[in-house]
């Protein structure tokens, strides 16, 4: 079991787009034991790897945190999205602060699982947001993004001060 620090904004390695998995081997399964070990450890629903300091295009996901349910997609893409619904969201990442972001509220998600194989998987709810949430993280955006234009400006530059 390792647990690895959670990189908080704004670090560039969450503003910087994540590299594509090319092979699934030893390495990868203990990034994403590791992943698996600290998104438990901080209370998460999901983390991908840039929030570990890890340039891999790869998130691990929980959303009933429970150990051995867990989601895991190597290079996801969000291919189908539909509906719209504003919830309140927080992050890993972003200690402190949560706001109210609007989502789709129904997507579909392809991408690699630990075997390699590929799997799409619909999801809606709670479980989409964390899907675009996370494959947010993997293009290097992260949440505060999404808010509107004022809040954004007023929110990033309270967090540059830091």
């Amino acid at each position: 079991m390792a647990i690895r620090e959670v990189v908080q904004y704004p670090d560039p390695v969450l503003l910087a787009p994540t590299e594509p998995v090319k092979e699934i081997g030893a390495r990868e399964r203990v990034l994403v034991r590791d992943m698996i070990d600290t998104m438990y450890a901080t209370n998460g629903v999901g983390l991908s790897a840039n929030q570990i300091g890890d340039r891999r295009r790869v998130f691990v996901a929980s959303p009933d945190q429970e150990p051995g349910k867990e989601l895991v997609f190597f290079n996801p893409e969000i291919i189908r999205r539909s509906g719209r619904i504003r919830e309140r969201e927080g992050c890993l990442s972003v200690h402190e602060y949560a706001d109210h972001v609007a989502r789709y509220r129904r997507v579909t998600l392809r991408g690699l699982n630990l075997k390699g194989e590929t799997v799409t998987m619909e999801a809606e709810g709670f479980l989409a947001r964390i899907f675009q949430h996370e494959t947010d993280h993997l293009d290097g955006k992260v949440f505060l993004f999404r808010l509107g234009w004022l809040k954004k400006k007023k929110v990033l530059k309270r967090f540059a001060r830091r």
